[in-house]
């Protein structure tokens, strides 16, 4: 026979799970804008919650900016999965998603403040965004798509990269779109792409 949860407990679930997000929502905002610095108090203030109920959720501000930062990325990936579920070319598949994040600064502007200006979290995507490339260049390597000789090398130069061009679009208002799919270019030759190929890859037209 299965177990069925009351309504009533059903509804608080939803009701502890909604809360949460809002808090995450209000945190990514909070901590986007002023920085990591902003308190507690500010994340309660924007949330428009009590102090307790950020604590019933989050132990101290350290535990509420991993989660904040966590929910952000998987909040992207989850977007870029979707803009890039049409795209079949295997290399495509593997430049879209650079292309996009950085384009973070004008698709996801909070998410991008939050890595841009708080190198704190910088350390917590990197895991996120090299296991995503990783896994796509061991593959690529293993069919012969790619003949990348280091690619843990490769991969965390490149991430090196693509996070300081990030920085680079978020923070400087001079930064075009251009640069940083040149930047991508240039890049791509650590994974043994010839610039000819890479140039076309970063030249396709994105639809965001």
């Amino acid at each position: 026979m299965t177990n069925r949860k009351k309504p009533e407990t059903g509804r608080k679930s939803a009701y502890v799970a909604r809360n949460r997000v809002a808090i995450l929502k209000a945190a990514l905002t909070v901590f986007a804008r002023e920085g990591l610095e902003a308190t507690m108090e500010d994340v309660s203030d924007e949330a428009q919650v009590a102090m307790s109920t950020v604590y019933k959720h989050f132990k101290d501000k350290q535990d509420l900016i991993a989660s904040t930062t966590a929910y952000a990325f998987s909040e992207w990936e989850s977007w870029v999965q979707q803009q890039i579920s049409e795209v079949t070319d295997p290399l495509e598949q593997l430049v879209m998603p650079m292309r996009i994040f950085l384009r973070a600064k004008d698709t996801h502007p909070e998410y991008a403040k939050l890595v841009a200006k708080n190198f704190g979290v910088v350390g917590q995507i990197l895991p996120n965004l090299s296991s995503g490339i990783s896994d796509q260049v061991i593959g690529l390597n293993k069919l012969k798509v790619l003949s990348v000789e280091s690619p843990a090398i490769a991969i965390q130069n490149l991430l090196s990269v693509l996070v300081i061009q990030l920085v680079n679009q978020t923070l400087n208002p001079k930064a075009t779109t251009a640069e940083a799919d040149a930047t991508i270019r240039i890049a791509l030759a650590m994974l043994g792409i010839s610039d000819a190929k890479a140039k076309k890859l970063t030249e396709s037209k994105i639809n965001l």
